[in-house]
């Protein structure tokens, strides 16, 4: 068989041991960076989202205010809706900006901020309506501005800067006119 110096080192062999079984506790460094960016991201978008509602609030504010109107009988509806969108767009422009800002560049900034929202008649109703007696602006009229209104601050919070005032958009807005 196997000579007595085999069998002698064989006797000093032992049994296969099996390791200790993998735990999943503590983990290893690589889990613990993938924790820790998924917490981060998760952060950052709860408060992407609370900026978000707070930046938004300040336009449901102004379109709630704007429903009041919409559903009184004030004469001075217009001047009131003029207020409310100054006061919204003060919130999310610079105030130095828009506060100085004279009816001419006001409407050129609602001209610039809401091309597509904005008719021609009404942004010069809202440029002379302050100088024009209320009664000659007809109920369906009232209507349309209000609704233009109402875009215009929905649209508000989306807008990510002032835009550049330029006299050639004036022009444009008024299809080459003078003024707006």
């Amino acid at each position: 068989m196997a000579n007595p110096q085999q069998a002698q080192l064989l006797e000093q062999l032992r049994d296969i041991h099996l390791p200790d079984d993998v735990s999943w506790w503590p983990l290893a460094i690589g889990w613990w960076v993938v924790l820790a960016i998924i917490i981060a991201v998760i952060t950052l978008l709860i408060a992407k989202a609370i900026v978000q509602q707070r930046r938004k609030r300040y336009a449901r504010f102004a379109l709630i205010e704007l429903e009041d109107i919409k559903h009184s009988d004030n004469k001075d509806w217009l001047i009131q809706t003029h207020q409310i969108m100054r006061r919204a767009s003060l919130c999310y422009f610079p105030k130095s900006q828009v506060a100085s800002m004279d009816t001419k560049h006001w409407v050129i900034l609602l001209y610039q901020t809401g091309s597509d929202i904005w008719t021609q008649q009404n942004l010069q109703l809202l440029e002379e309506g302050v100088y024009r007696n209320p009664d000659t602006i007809d109920s369906e009229h009232k209507e349309q501005f209000l609704q233009e209104a109402s875009l215009w601050l929905n649209n508000l919070p989306h807008l990510k800067q002032l835009p550049a005032f330029t006299e050639s958009f004036a022009m444009e807005a008024q299809g080459g006119q003078s003024h707006v």
